[in-house]
């Protein structure tokens, strides 16, 4: 059910409707829960049950964590919840590749055995809500968290249908409390709100990202048709189109949230006027960034235990990171660029750098200059990220340089232009007023004329319900 479709419109004008009118406290907190079921269930029953059991038995971890004294034990039950939701994110995501891998590296080794690969249907969201799973567990061992005695509070905190999906990954501590909210009514306030974030995230969809991806999908379906312009200007749009994809998304889901008066974290800010890597990372995909952060740079070492260590838990993590989008491996090489790129950063800033250095980073022609490296190194990496394979990533790079090429032109027609044209202006307008906001009518009238008239657009352009680029993670 996606978020831009028809039927999710009817879905979340129910559920909004229906908590609205429930006479009592505690049954428009299970009506919420109910519908957040039936959002999951309806894409498959099956893997609601599994997702269902996953939750029980979280629950009963925790609780048994936060009982014991004994360190042990405390271990034990911990690695358990750990393990069981990386096994399951392992055997659907990863076990198809792990035997491809075995299968390759057995015929280099020139023998005739073959192991099966399975061949299993994703969970939908599993990467994102394992992930909270985890840190919900993972925090209550840590006395970070108290856990929660309510069984449909923790359900409530998985399920909750704007973030299920495709995130944010928002952590229990931040969420948990927030959830009493949905004994109240929807508040005027919040619905409203929430209202303009869904339609301005909405057209970051469908008048952005849906646009850049007929450019991107024409040049990295078919690199050989097109000259090296065009293929600059196609990775260009991907770079555009997953920005505005994912933050339209992610802004989508805080404002379906917020009209339940649910507060999540934004996920992004402008990543593109990023002047270093680490900078990036501090703008991009927010939310995995503090997951990877503080579950796994700060475990594997973080700056704490010298160069050596610090740039080990860099790459490694950024590695991961990268495994964790898909079981591919552009996905580890667009990982290993990141991971490597901020460490040679962290190695340079730590030990290299000179006040004379110094001095230039802090001038405009040293931010021009940082900025100029770090957009060439995302670019780069998007090819990777983009391609379905090593080859054809690296096919994409070489044609890119090189002279000659296909004479096939792009679709770039006025909606590419004015898009294209919007993405630059939004980029300029972060730059140089980071918090700039977009005026908004101050009575209700005009903000539901505003609201409803950007929601009429978007559907009126909208070609078809194009799924989410990060449903496939």
């Amino acid at each position: 059910m996606l978020f831009i479709s028809d039927e999710f419109f009817v879905f979340f004008v129910l559920v909004l409707t229906a908590s609205a009118l429930a006479p009592r406290p505690k049954l428009r907190a299970w009506i919420v829960l109910g519908f957040c079921v039936w959002f999951y269930a309806s894409w498959s029953l099956p893997f609601m049950g599994l997702l269902a059991a996953n939750i029980v038995a979280d629950y009963y971890l925790a609780l048994g964590i936060r009982r014991s004294d004994a360190p042990r034990r405390r271990f034990a039950m911990v690695t358990a919840s750990v393990s069981m939701n990386l096994g399951m994110l392992g055997v659907f995501k990863y076990a198809g590749f792990a035997a491809s891998t075995a299968n390759d590296g057995l015929r280099l080794l020139g023998t005739d055995l073959q192991v099966p690969v399975p061949h299993l249907i994703l969970p939908l969201g599993i990467s994102f809500y394992v992930f909270q799973a985890i840190s919900y567990t993972v925090d209550v061992y840590r006395g970070l968290l108290e856990p929660t005695r309510d069984l449909r509070k923790l359900a409530t905190f998985i399920l909750f249908f704007p973030h299920l999906v495709s995130g944010p990954i928002v952590r229990a501590a931040e969420i948990l409390p927030q959830l009493d909210r949905l004994e109240q009514p929807p508040a005027e306030d919040d619905v409203v709100v929430g209202t303009r974030e869904f339609v301005l995230g909405f057209a970051r969809k469908v008048l952005l990202a849906d646009t850049f991806a007929r450019l991107a999908d024409a040049t990295f379906g078919a690199p050989e048709r097109f000259g090296a312009a065009s293929l600059w200007l196609g990775l260009f749009a991907y770079a555009f189109q997953i920005y505005f994809d994912f933050s339209g998304y992610s802004q989508m889901a805080v404002g379906l949230a917020r009209c339940f008066g649910i507060h999540f974290p934004d996920n992004f800010d402008s990543p593109y006027i990023s002047r270093s890597l680490q900078e990036f990372w501090r703008r991009w995909h927010i939310s995995l960034s503090r997951f990877l952060r503080d579950y796994l740079y700060i475990p594997l070492g973080g700056s704490r235990h010298g160069a050596a260590r610090t740039l080990f838990a860099l790459s490694a993590t950024m590695l991961i990171g990268g495994f964790w989008h898909g079981a591919n491996w552009t996905f580890v090489v667009w990982g290993a660029i990141h991971g490597f790129g901020q460490a040679i950063a962290w190695y340079y800033r730590e030990f290299l750098r000179t006040p004379a250095h110094a001095r230039f980073w802090d001038s405009p022609l040293g931010n021009a200059t940082g900025w100029a490296m770090t957009m060439a190194t995302v670019l780069v990496a998007w090819v990777f990220f983009r391609a379905p394979t090593l080859d054809a990533s690296l096919d994409y790079l070489r044609r890119m340089v090189s002279a000659g090429g296909g004479e096939a032109r792009l679709p770039l027609g006025t909606a590419e232009l004015a898009a294209f044209a919007a993405a630059l202006t939004i980029t300029a307008v972060a730059y140089f007023r980071p918090n700039w906001a977009i005026p908004w009518p101050k009575d209700r009238l005009r903000q539901g004329l505003f609201v409803g008239a950007g929601y009429v657009l978007c559907v009126a352009v909208k070609q078809a319900d194009a799924p989410f680029i990060y449903f496939n993670f």
